[in-house]
C-alpha cells in the first residue's frame, strides 16, 4: 500500500504556473493592505469544515448540503419508494433542495428538523485542523459563514496574533468590531434559526435585515474570497447582485477558490455574475488514485499558505526570517514568492 507521502507526491506540480495566480496577487494584496486588518473578507462555506479532524475512530466526515439532503430525503420518503429517486435528483438544484427540507419541516415539525440537523453535522465530534488556524491567522476584516458548527469559533478562541469578535446573532453587531467572525445562518448549539429551508430562506432578507446590510457593506468595501463554498447560495446570489447594480464596475472582486474544474459554460456564468474563478485543479491534476478530499485539503492549503505569502517583510520581526518571501511546504507545489513594495525603513533622527 503507498505511503500518504508518496500519493502527495503524485499531485504535485513544480513547474506549472498557476494561471490564476495572478488573482491571488490581486487577494494578498488587499489582505496585507492594512496594520490590524486588510481589505479583504472570505466567505466559508461547508467544504472547509471537511478538514475538521475526528476525536476518534468511526466518525462519519463532515457532511456537504447535498449528503445533508440525502439523510433528509431517506427520512422522508420510505426505503423502496419510486420516488425517492426522483426527489434526490430534485435535491441537486438549490430551490429542490429548499423544497424538500420545507416539506420535511412541514411534516415532522422545525425541533425534529433541528434535531435531524445535529445528528447530520456531528460538530462535538470534531475539532478543527491546521487549515482553520492558518485561515483565521490571514489578517480578514471579516469573517463569514454559513456552517452552523463551530470549528471556526473554536479555533478563533485559541488565537493569540489575532483576535475576532464573534457575532452569533444580530443583537452581537453593535457591540463587535473587526476582524469579525459572523455566523450568518445560525450556530450550534442553540442559535437559531438554522437557516435551511424555502420558508428560511424566503423570509432571510427581512427577519435578517442587519446580517444582509452587514454583508452587503463588507461587500462594498472588500475583495471577497469565498472558500468550500459553491457560490449558488440563494442569498449569496441576491447579496451580490445587490452590489453590482448598486456600483457598477467599482465594486470589488469576489473570487470563488478552489479544485473547481469548471466548463467553459460554468466560468462564463460566473464571470457574468462578476465572480472571478480561482481554479485550483490544474495545479493538483495529477495522479488520480489520490482520495478527491485529500487533493482538496491540498489545495486549500496551498492557497491559504500563497496567501499569507503575501505578507510584506517586516524588519521589526525578530529573528528576522526572510524565509517568508520563498517558503516551500513539503508535499506542496512551490509557493510564488512576494513581490509587493518593500517595506519603508526610517531613518534615525536628527541624523548623524
Amino acid at each position: 500500500k503507498p505511503s500518504v507521502e508518496i500519493m502527495v507526491d503524485d499531485v504535485r506540480n513544480d513547474t506549472f504556473e498557476l494561471p490564476d495566480q495572478v488573482h491571488i496577487n490581486q487577494l494578498r494584496e488587499a489582505l496585507w493592505s492594512g496594520v490590524s486588518y486588510g481589505r479583504a473578507a472570505v466567505m466559508v462555506g461547508s467544504g472547509f469544515s471537511r478538514n475538521a479532524q475526528a476525536v476518534g475512530p468511526g466518525v462519519p466526515v463532515f457532511p456537504l448540503w447535498s449528503e445533508i439532503m440525502t439523510h433528509i430525503v431517506e427520512h422522508l420518503v420510505p426505503e423502496g419508494s419510486q420516488d425517492r429517486q426522483r426527489i434526490l435528483e430534485t435535491c441537486q438544484t438549490s430551490s429542490g433542495a429548499l423544497r424538500i427540507a420545507q416539506e420535511y419541516e412541514a411534516l415532522h415539525g422545525r425541533g425534529k428538523l433541528n434535531s435531524l440537523l445535529k445528528d447530520c453535522v456531528p460538530d462535538k465530534y470534531f475539532r478543527p485542523d491546521s487549515l482553520h488556524r492558518l485561515l483565521l491567522q490571514l489578517p480578514w476584516s471579516d469573517v463569514f459563514t454559513t456552517n452552523w458548527d463551530t470549528l471556526l469559533d473554536r479555533t478563533a478562541d485559541a488565537l493569540h496574533e489575532i483576535r475576532y469578535d464573534k457575532v452569533l446573532c444580530i443583537e452581537d453587531i453593535p457591540l463587535t468590531m473587526r476582524p469579525r467572525l459572523v455566523k450568518l445562518h445560525g450556530s450550534f448549539p442553540s442559535n437559531r434559526p438554522f437557516i435551511f429551508t424555502e420558508d428560511d430562506f424566503r423570509t432571510y432578507p427581512k427577519n435578517c435585515a442587519a446580517f444582509v446590510n452587514l454583508v452587503q457593506q463588507s461587500m462594498m468595501e472588500n475583495l471577497l474570497c469565498l472558500i468550500g463554498f459553491s457560490g449558488d447560495d440563494p442569498n449569496f446570489l441576491a447579496w451580490s447582485g445587490w452590489v453590482r447594480d448598486n456600483l457598477g464596475s467599482e465594486r470589488p472582486n469576489i473570487y470563488l477558490c478552489g479544485l473547481l474544474n469548471l466548463r467553459q459554460g460554468q466560468r462564463k456564468l460566473l464571470e457574468e455574475r462578476k465572480v472571478t474563478p480561482i481554479d485550483l485543479s490544474p495545479l493538483f491534476s495529477g495522479n488520480h488514485t489520490v482520495p478527491e478530499a485529500q487533493r482538496h485539503k491540498l489545495s486549500t492549503e496551498w492557497l491559504l499558505n500563497n496567501l499569507m505569502n503575501g505578507r510584506p517583510p517586516n524588519e521589526l520581526d525578530w529573528p528576522n526570517d526572510s524565509s517568508n518571501e520563498n517558503r516551500e511546504i513539503a508535499a506542496l507545489p512551490p509557493i510564488p514568492p512576494y513581490t509587493g513594495p518593500r517595506p519603508i525603513v526610517e531613518e534615525m533622527w536628527p541624523p548623524k
